[in-house]
């Protein structure tokens, strides 16, 4: 019989892969009804919420997906460090297409309940995304 922590290590990397394949039955399926992701900059609340975020992700990345770096689960908090990417082929915030392959890191926190995601906290590096579409140039002390 599998410990909650091999339980809630298995949902996350369930939900992950239905990241990357796009099945949304499936992420809809391990994630609460009343899930709550919580962004850089804002909040998103309920499953289409969730989904909808994910599809404005996949529509000026069509390619976009996923790799899990690192694993880490203690309790109820699953702990994910990610690199994520894909071609620019449409606007991305008010972006025009680029044909730039990028690739950025993140990390990830899910909390789980009931054996479903019940909250999710996101960090991205953005700014490495920006200065590979060639809108911002790297900060100067990196532009050896």
């Amino acid at each position: 019989m599998a410990t909650q922590i091999e339980s809630n290590t298995e949902l996350v990397r369930q939900y992950l892969a239905a990241f990357n394949d796009r099945d949304r039955e499936t992420l809809s399926e391990l994630l609460a009804e009343d899930v709550v992701e919580h962004g850089i900059h804002d909040e998103r609340h309920g499953v289409d919420e969730l989904l909808e975020k994910l599809e404005a992700h996949f529509e000026p990345f069509p390619d976009y997906s996923g790799t899990t770096e690192a694993m880490v689960t203690e309790g109820d908090l699953v702990a994910v460090r990610y690199t994520v990417g894909g071609t620019h082929t449409g606007e991305y915030r008010d972006v025009e297409p680029t044909g730039h392959v990028a690739e950025w890191t993140g990390m990830a926190m899910y909390r789980i309940e009931d054996g479903e995601i019940a909250e999710v906290w996101l960090e991205e590096d953005r700014l490495e995304l920006l200065e590979q579409l060639e809108v911002v140039d790297p900060p100067a002390h990196l532009r050896i």
